[in-house]
């Protein structure tokens, strides 16, 4: 250990190299015992094997990296857009500067906060808890991969704190609203998707990605569906097209999403009879037979966009008040909790991961249904 002619202490420190040899790695610090104490905590770290040698990739190059290699042929599509956007077009220009080895909590966290304020990308105000808790669930998987690649000590993200979410009103038809909307239905194009839904509680993409092959009609037996992909419009991966979104079938959003719900013998029954309308109908305007159970008129798919605006001019016109398509899976579920569904076959059905979840999400249901059965009591007084 000496001193330097500006006054700073150095200490050297022969390290193993991976090829076998040694290196010199040089200590600084403003006094000798400054520098003691980093040489120390150098030569621990290499007796107990857990010194990383300090990362000079930056964050930003780390997080294209990581996309390409883990997670292009891994996640959904759409995830890995959602990814593609936080990574180019949030943490870039920010965050995506700093080396991996100088990357910290209090940085992570400064990052969140101003996102918070003002990240939208219309510069219309800041991002939701749920888009910030999206990002950081991708930022914290990339970092905990550089941890288990030896690029750096721990993840900085672990400490993160995220903005709380606030609890979003469920919109869901009562009774009445469900009764006036199916006698609107009646003998429009939309009555089976929407009627499916409704006694079914699909997500908007996978009601318009259900295949025929994943129906059974067993109209003397049990009839039900099965869920094994979603039809969403995307970013196109193909910059150069001309088109910037496509249609695309997705693989449901998690294992519990892929499930086989039972249908009504009502429901099932006019299933029966729309597919042969559709059927006489494609053969009359000379369009081939279409896999998908719900297409538009000229036999393709239905496009996401359309369905919602379809489905908010149905309401309007009959002065039902106006909810969006998810208001329909929410209608299903309160309507299956008030007629008495065990709330662990309501969560199955629903595809949630968790009972846990399902109970969070229709507390206002359950609460209600409590208090209506405790007053059964007053039969015992």
């Amino acid at each position: 250990m000496n001193i330097l002619d500006e006054g700073r202490w150095r200490g050297v420190v022969s390290m193993p190299s991976a090829d076998g040899k040694y290196k010199r790695k040089y200590i600084y610090g403003k006094s000798r015992k400054e520098v003691s104490e980093k040489m120390n905590e150098l030569l621990s770290q290499l007796s107990t094997n857990t010194y990383v040698e300090p990362n000079r990739t930056t964050l930003y190059d780390w997080l294209c990296l990581w996309l390409e290699t883990y997670c292009k042929n891994e996640v959904r599509m759409t995830t890995y857009v959602n990814y593609e956007t936080y990574v180019h077009k949030h943490i870039k220009n920010s965050i995506g500067g700093y080396e991996l080895c100088k990357l910290n909590t209090l940085i992570i966290q400064q990052f969140y906060n101003e996102k918070s304020r003002k990240g939208r990308i219309d510069g219309k105000g800041g991002l939701s808890p749920k888009t910030i808790k999206n990002m950081h669930d991708m930022l914290h998987k990339a970092l905990a991969q550089a941890v288990s690649l030896d690029m750096i000590a721990k993840n900085p993200a672990d400490a993160a704190v995220l903005p709380k979410r606030k609890k979003v009103e469920m919109r869901y038809f009562t009774v009445e609203e469900q009764k006036q909307l199916q006698e609107a239905l009646k003998g429009h194009r939309l009555e089976m998707p929407i009627l499916l839904a409704l006694y079914t509680g699909l997500r908007q993409g996978e009601l318009l990605g259900l295949p025929w092959k994943n129906v059974q009609l067993d109209l003397n037996g049990q009839s039900y569906i099965k869920i094994t992909q979603t039809l969403n419009r995307v970013k196109n991966p193909d910059e150069t097209a001309p088109n910037r979104t496509i249609l695309q079938i997705n693989e449901p959003k998690t294992i519990h999403s892929v499930r086989t719900i039972p249908l009504l013998p009502e429901i099932a029954e006019k299933l029966s009879r729309y597919r042969e309308a559709q059927t006489a109908y494609f053969r009359s305007h000379h369009l081939p037979d279409s896999d998908f159970v719900f297409t538009s008129v000229t036999g393709t798919p239905i496009e996401p966009r359309d369905f919602q605006r379809d489905f908010k001019k149905i309401l309007e016109q009959n002065s039902i008040r106006v909810i969006n398509v998810h208001g329909l899976r929410h209608t299903f579920a309160t309507r299956s909790l008030e007629s008495g569904m065990n709330v662990k076959t309501l969560s199955a059905i629903l595809g949630h991961s968790n009972v846990g979840f399902t109970l969070s999400t229709y507390a206002h249901v359950t609460e209600s249904l409590k208090a209506e059965e405790i007053s059964d009591l007053n039969s015992f007084l």
